[in-house]
């Protein structure tokens, strides 16, 4: 016996799953609905099957392909245009010449197939309809029949007032071929709709079989979701390809799954999916391929498909995601949320119950999508945040995506000069550089590899080798919430200008990158030597001899092992007595044990963001203010000409009085290449080479002969403020004219330099767009905690009001 699966429909009312995936493919615990329907098919001893395509055939053709890797012969019949539901029957006529049975391939059922076939030939039907028994008619076609089964009356979704009969047709059929000579050729034609009306006024033998067991037409996207919840409940009778840990809940091969993790069943794990030992997996969770939940995150009664990032502290409710997209940390998806393939959602986001978002949208960092996004306009925000590119490994930054973000930086460049790449020593940064190094010389830019190297050796090696630019990228190594970072350099080691940012963007997003002919590639060379370089040069500048002869006891802690080699070899310059430590929960605590235990001058923490904290001998560790306030004075004992570039929101805690004791310090903007900029007299910037400020210091304790906590003593700092006030990237800057508007109106004294400074009579209040989230930053500076508090929160409650009256 023949069968046909109809498998034409494009299932608009799942939209958006079925944008790119016809309803056949939508999978059903990770594999598509039709490979259901051709192993029931199957287990009823039919092999020979037609399968009729009209929406996207290729995506069905090149998963089943002849179908000899299900056991069964596929013929496909193809429709130019939609010829209905008996039309699409009559175009596949040539392979239709015996009894058949007809069957969607977008439903799910476990009926017996053989029962019905054996009705339908034990009343020499001409055409058999399967009928089911369901609570609620309305949404289906209602078949009544007599005592004997024959068809006598239907109707197609009727009202309440128009309901005869709780039974309705499935769409399976067993017919004759002589069926098809009632069918018209190339038109559209129906089954419910033409057909069968046809057949009943002319009297002919058309039957009903009553089936028992399980059916669902998933014709919405509740009945989609209802009908994994009912497989993984067992109602429906189909093989699960997964081992069955426990009661109901399936695992296929190679899932990271720790043995502290509890999952509550119902549920299903895909292969290849990493669950945190922290996470949480409720019931009637279905992961698909690929999938990494992180801490925290919690999830229930929600479909992933593949390939999806849930980030730590996600909760989702019910939701259903597609393919490919990142869910940030925090952030909160409601029930009923249906995320379309390729999606961002921003940390602290949340998407309201039943909002569905199509294909490739961004929701910014705490959002709130009250509606669904199906035509958006983009957000104003580009893709460099304030150190770089930002992504989360192999989802937002992979090998493919990173070769064409630095084909587009090439060829932005000249050819002559080369360009310098480098990363932290783990394997997906070495993959990444490896990457970025094929797409430079694709667009004939040479490439110097320093292997694993520090951003700070970075900086200075592409200014020693005279490179016109670099390439450094990076990994934080937290377990919960891992991100690369790529940062990109110009030829004298400052971050790339604003300009050049836009370049490469406009580059990236137009592929306007001429690759070079094969025989004119870019040349590739290594370089071992780096950091010998770097410390060499920090040796000319720096007294080591006078920091040794001070023979200081020091703790120093790495955030992670990406700089340990350089970090070994600084401290056989800084000599005394150091002690590294690595990789603890709480690594501040843990010095200050260590520091208190070993009687240090200091402990030392070199943070993964290139930051730089030091801890006194009495357990005190210095704030930013502080931090400042020390490298001014140890720049001034040893370069008193020299300007320092100061972050205009740092500055304003620093007492005057210190300021004109020590080096001159200039107020700049909150980029690192504003900061650079602006020092001079000196050989490299403190803010971006954290060894060279931190030696500075140890020669500044070492030569002065005073101890880590008499200088915090010696240093008093103004008292800080701060808070910060949402507001989304596309009114960011209607909000900022507003806020000028009012500056002017009040008369206050004002500076614009980055964001806008106020001067009150109770202290100074910057008011700062952020960078990299869709929100200001209010900094306060006073004479006490509490007046700063207070004047913080007073101008961001202005700032509240100003939005408030924007959006009237």
């Amino acid at each position: 016996m023949k069968a046909v699966i109809m498998a034409g429909g494009k299932g608009t009312r799942l939209r958006p799953l079925t944008l790119n995936t016809p309803k056949p493919m939508v999978p059903l615990l990770n594999r598509p609905c039709m490979e259901y329907i051709i192993e029931l098919l199957k287990r009823h001893d039919i092999h020979q099957i037609a399968v009729t395509v009209q929406y996207l055939p290729e995506v069905i053709r090149n998963h089943f392909g002849d179908g000899s890797a299900y056991g069964v012969e596929l013929y496909y019949a193809e429709e130019d245009t939609p010829l209905g539901t008996a039309g699409s029957i009559k175009n596949a006529a040539e392979f239709l010449d015996e009894t058949f049975i007809v069957i969607s391939g977008d439903a799910l059922t476990d009926f017996n197939l053989r029962q019905a076939i054996d009705y339908h030939k034990d009343k020499d039907a001409l055409a058999t309809m399967v009928l089911t028994q369901v609570d609620s008619p309305l949404e289906y076609g209602v078949v009544m029949t007599d005592e004997s089964g024959r068809v006598t009356r239907f109707l197609e979704k009727p009202s309440w007032s128009e309901v005869f009969s709780d039974t309705v047709n499935t769409g399976i059929y067993v017919l004759e071929p002589e069926i098809l000579d009632w069918i018209p050729a190339n038109c559209s034609y129906d089954f419910s709709l033409n057909l069968f009306p046809e057949l009943l006024s002319n009297n002919k033998a058309l039957y009903g079989y009553v089936a028992e067991g399980y059916w669902s037409d998933i014709g919405n996207l509740q009945q989609y979701r209802k009908s994994q919840f009912d497989m993984l409940d067992g109602h429906v009778h189909v093989p699960i390809q997964a081992n069955e840990i426990m009661p109901k809940v399936f695992i296929e091969p190679d899932v990271l799954l720790p043995s502290t993790l509890h999952v509550q069943g119902p549920a299903y794990i895909g292969a290849g999916s990493s669950l945190h030992p922290m996470s949480k997996i409720g019931p009637y969770t279905v992961l698909g391929k690929g999938n990494s939940v992180l801490a925290s995150a919690g999830l229930e009664r929600t479909i992933a498909w593949n390939g999806n990032y849930i980030g730590e502290g996600a909760e989702l409710q019910e939701t259903l995601l597609m393919d490919r997209t990142v869910v940030g940390s925090c952030a909160q998806l409601q029930e009923g949320a249906v995320i379309g393939s390729s999606c961002t959602i921003g940390s602290n986001a949340s998407i309201k119950s039943s909002v569905r978002l199509w294909p490739n949208k961004t929701v910014p960092a705490k959002g709130i999508v009250h509606t669904s996004m199906i035509w958006t306009e983009p957000t104003n925000k580009s893709f460099f945040q304030s150190k770089g590119v930002i992504g989360i490994p192999n989802m937002e930054l992979h090998p493919e995506r990173v070769s064409r973000l630095a084909e587009a930086y090439g060829s932005t460049l000249r050819a002559a000069a080369p360009v310098l790449i480098a990363a932290s020593p783990h394997p997906y940064c070495e993959l990444l550089k490896h990457a970025a190094g094929s797409g430079l010389r694709t667009v004939g830019i040479h490439v110097l590899d320093l292997g694993c190297a520090s951003e700070e050796v970075t900086r200075y090696a592409v200014q020693h080798h005279q490179g016109q630019g670099a390439i450094h990228i990076s990994l934080t190594e937290s377990a919960t919430s891992p991100e690369v970072l790529i940062q990109w350099m110009d030829e004298q080691g400052k971050p790339i200008a604003k300009s050049m940012e836009r370049k490469l963007e406009n580059a990236y997003y137009q592929e306007d990158y001429p690759r070079m002919p094969w025989n004119r590639i870019g040349a590739y060379r290594a370089y071992q030597h780096a950091d010998e370089d770097y410390l060499k040069a920090l040796e000319a500048h720096v007294d080591f001899a006078k920091i040794r002869e001070a023979n200081l006891r020091y703790v120093l802690h790495l955030s992670s092992r990406q700089e340990h080699p350089l970090i070994k070899r600084w401290t056989e310059l800084v000599g005394g007595t150091g002690l590294l430590t690595q990789h603890t929960h709480e690594p501040e605590l843990n010095i200050l044990e260590i520091v208190h235990h070993t009687h240090a001058d200091l402990g030392i923490f070199l943070e993964e963001d290139s930051q730089l904290s030091l801890i006194t001998p009495s357990g005190h560790i210095l704030n930013d203010d502080q931090m400042i306030a020390l490298i001014m004075t140890a720049i001034a004992s040893s370069a008193p000409n020299a300007v320092l570039g100061v972050p205009s929101s740092m500055l304003g805690s620093i007492p005057s009085s210190l300021q004109a004791n020590t080096v001159q310090v200039r107020r700049t903007k909150e980029s690192l290449r504003s900061i650079m900029e602006d020092t001079t007299g000196l050989p490299f910037s403190p803010f971006a080479y954290r060894l060279y400020a931190l030696s500075l210091i140890l020669y500044y304790m070492a030569n002065a002969r005073i101890g880590l906590d008499t200088i915090a003593e010696m240093h008093p700092y103004g008292y800080t403020a701060k808070e910060e006030v949402i507001c989304s990237w596309n009114e960011k800057g209607a909000l900022m004219r507003e806020l000028m508007t009012w500056v002017r109106s009040s008369g206050q004294e004002a500076e614009l330099m980055d964001g806008i400074r106020i001067q009150t009579a109770e202290g100074s209040v910057l008011i700062l767009p952020d960078q990299d989230e869709p929100l200001f930053q209010v900094f306060a500076q006073s004479d006490s905690t509490a007046q700063a508090k207070l004047l913080a929160h007073s101008y961001a409650s202005l700032i509240n009001q100003s939005h408030q009256q924007l959006r009237k």
